[in-house]
């Protein structure tokens, strides 16, 4: 009898034993693997998008007549007490690098191609203006410059920018 307990004992621990061991094996699923495109060794880039990856796509190779006229871009949409300064048509890259130059630190849409034309109207509020902010009511700045970004293609507004002029 106590040959058999001692054989059943025995069998469970081996039996125990390849199983603990055939699960310590098995690999677990990487929770955030890494995209095939990278390859081992290489750094991952993340401000680079994949140039056919853009929501907005390169249209430098369109003409001024099938873009939005430059009279519709701003048309009945300056408050009063507003100056339009100037209205341009250039391509993306151009006003982020004049934005850097106005203001030093800028963030650039990755939705944007870089050579995508936009227009780019420079407005003046002399007397100051008041923007309504999403979450913290009113801001109030004093005699300002104002930059304000639209899509030549489409007309839709990119970014405002608002800085006070001393």
């Amino acid at each position: 009898m106590k040959k058999k307990f001692v054989i059943v004992g025995i069998s469970l621990l081996v039996i125990t034993s390849i199983t603990s061991i055939a699960f310590a094996n098995q690999k677990e699923p990487k929770q955030n693997p890494r995209p095939d495109w990278i390859k081992p060794g290489k750094p991952e880039t993340v401000s680079t998008p994949n140039s056919g990856q853009y929501l907005y796509p390169d249209n430098s190779f369109k003409n001024e007549r099938q873009l939005i006229k430059k009279n519709y871009v701003i048309k009945g949409k300056l408050k009063e007490n507003l100056n339009l300064k100037g209205l341009r048509l250039i391509r993306y890259s151009q006003y982020i690098d004049i934005l850097k130059a106005d203001n030093g630190d800028v963030v650039q849409d990755m939705q944007i191609h870089p050579n995508r034309l936009v227009w780019v109207a420079f407005i003046e509020a002399p007397e100051g203006i008041e923007i309504n902010q999403k979450n913290t009511g009113t801001v109030k700045y004093k005699k300002s410059k104002i930059t304000i970004v639209f899509d030549a293609e489409t007309g839709e507004r990119f970014a405002t920018s608002v800085a006070e002029m001393s």
